[in-house]
């Protein structure tokens, strides 16, 4: 023992005998005496100490029973039709004097992966009568909004304003649309911004899960399962490219208007017909076929692959696992949608209580199903550290297993259903929200009183009906993704799934 340690060891001694004295000679009354030298009186008997009686827990009451859930009704959405075909979808909503203005065009990344971005990003560049800088005054000095952008279906001008001011934000986005000139120094700066995007999305592992992901899933050349594009590829395009886009796809009958507000059909059909009238409407042969219509044969894996792509270094691993699952308007989508709520949608599913609250693997983890034209997908994502991939990825295929193998309880059944059905009033609030229900219901085809019945089909779902879903759309053999260190995560593969076949790719996905 050090010198140090001694003498520390000596003064905690001390310590507990200075404690020991001062608890004796305090102690008075009930046969007890105040000896102040610490001597115990040997005639003195010790006192039976009394029981202690526990306060009584408070005792909570069971908590009511679900209500009913209070009826919702879906607003009636007015719809008209220009000469030239341009749709046209009125939603009111007059509590306040704002009106908005979503014009959905037919075109997007599944058309082209760079074109359809690149020219909607230009419509605000300039058009034959109104330079950049005009557009910008024009909108900002009645205080609204006019932008546009590009998705995977449609692209989009949105545009709000004041009820006042409709007029004139409708003229404008009118003249974006149909006489946009499209500067080529503008591209320049777009395909600049693309190839610097494109460089981050290397260095992201994430996107290299998700881009692999599709690439796994879906068949060479599919829209939905595009490899990370090239310096080149974004080189080749001009601004040719850009303008024979536009003429071929922004046409009245390739579009549709929404509008959402304070405003009425009867109120909105001339100050459309003023704005988007002249609009000319393509040859319906002229209009080219929905890529995603070349693809009628999907292939499901017949043998167990894991796409490991390799960061040395990575301290943590991402992981995609999952498989080919249904369109948007599949008549199974309300029932994939119980399960997936059961399984991984939300912090109450099973997936996060087991593998983020009771094993600690995670910060995250979630499951859904992707919306598509064509069959979209059903997908777990997660993150988790290099040492323990192997762990969740077999807890993940425990909890695939347990879903297809087992109906669920009732309760838990009972509880998501609950869920869906009760939360459905909070996503219908605003004009906006209706808006995007509207938008979604045409982008994907669904009937015209969906939403209107989505509560009826949500509860029309039956427990036989979880597992069926299970069997059908969460695959025994799924799309297995693994983003991290591949000498830290190959042996790890190889002793949670010993049959899986390891196919190995660089931080550019290329393979191994």
């Amino acid at each position: 023992m050090t010198t140090t340690t001694r003498h520390l060891a000596t003064r905690i001694a001390s310590l507990g005998l200075g404690l020991l004295f001062a608890v004796s000679a305090c102690k008075t009354g009930n046969g007890e005496t105040n000896n102040p030298d610490g001597a115990s009186n040997a005639n003195e008997v010790e006192p039976t100490p009394a029981k202690t009686i526990a306060k009584p827990g408070r005792v909570w009451p069971p908590p009511p029973p679900p209500t009913a859930p209070k009826p919702v009704k879906f607003p009636k959405i007015a719809d008209f039709r220009l000469d030239n075909d341009l749709a046209v979808y009125v939603i009111e909503n007059h509590e306040v004097p704002i009106v908005s203005a979503q014009l959905v065009v037919r075109c997007g990344y599944m058309d082209h992966e760079y074109l359809s971005g690149f020219t909607a990003s230009m419509l605000g560049e300039g058009t034959r009568s109104r330079s950049k800088a005009k557009l910008d005054e024009a909108i900002e000095f009645v205080g609204g909004t006019l932008i546009a952008g590009s998705g995977m279906h449609v692209s989009t001008v949105f545009s709000r304003s004041l009820r006042d001011d409709l007029k004139l934000s409708l003229l404008l986005m009118a003249d974006e649309v149909q006489n946009a000139t499209f500067p080529a120094g503008a591209l320049t700066k777009l395909k600049a911004q693309a190839k610097a995007s494109l460089r981050m999305a290397t260095s992201q592992p994430d996107v290299l899960a998700d881009t692999l992901f599709g690439m796994a899933v879906y068949p060479a050349g599919h829209p939905y399962g595009r490899p990370l594009a090239t310096n080149s590829a974004i080189d080749s395009i001009g601004i040719e490219d850009v303008r024979r886009f536009h003429k071929t796809f922004y046409r009245s009958n390739n579009a549709f208007l929404l509008l959402s507000g304070d405003i009425t059909a009867a109120e909105a059909k001339p100050l459309v017909q003023r704005a988007f009238g002249e609009w000319t409407a393509a040859e319906l042969k002229d209009l080219p076929a929905n890529p995603l219509n070349g693809f009628t044969r999907y292939e499901l894996p017949q043998k167990l692959n894991v796409h490991l792509v390799n960061r040395p270094g990575s301290a943590q691993a991402s992981i995609r696992v999952g498989n080919l699952a249904m369109a948007r308007n599949h008549e199974d989508w309300a029932a994939l949608e119980v399960a997936n709520g059961i399984l991984g949608a939300g912090p109450n599913s099973r997936l996060f209580a087991d593998l983020r609250e009771e094993q600690g693997l995670t910060y995250g983890i979630s499951s859904a199903v992707e919306p598509g034209q064509a069959p979209g997908t059903f997908s777990i994502s997660t993150q988790t550290r290099t040492p323990t991939t192997g762990a969740i990825i077999a807890g993940i295929f425990e909890h695939i297993a347990q879903m297809r193998n087992e109906d669920p309880p009732r309760a838990e059944f009972e509880t998501v259903v609950r869920q869906n059905v009760g939360s459905f009033p909070l996503q219908v609030e605003t004009p906006q929200q209706i808006v995007g229900k509207v938008r979604t219901q045409i982008i994907y085809g669904l009937p015209a009183n969906y939403w209107q019945s989505y509560r009826d089909n949500i509860t029309r779902v039956e427990l036989k009906d979880v597992r069926q879903a299970a069997l059908r759309y969460i695959h025994a053999l799924p799309v297995v993704v693994v983003v991290g260190d591949a000498d830290e995560i190959r042996p790890q593969i190889k002793r949670v799934l010993p049959t899986a076949n390891v196919i190995e790719y660089d931080n550019q996905l290329r393979k191994q």
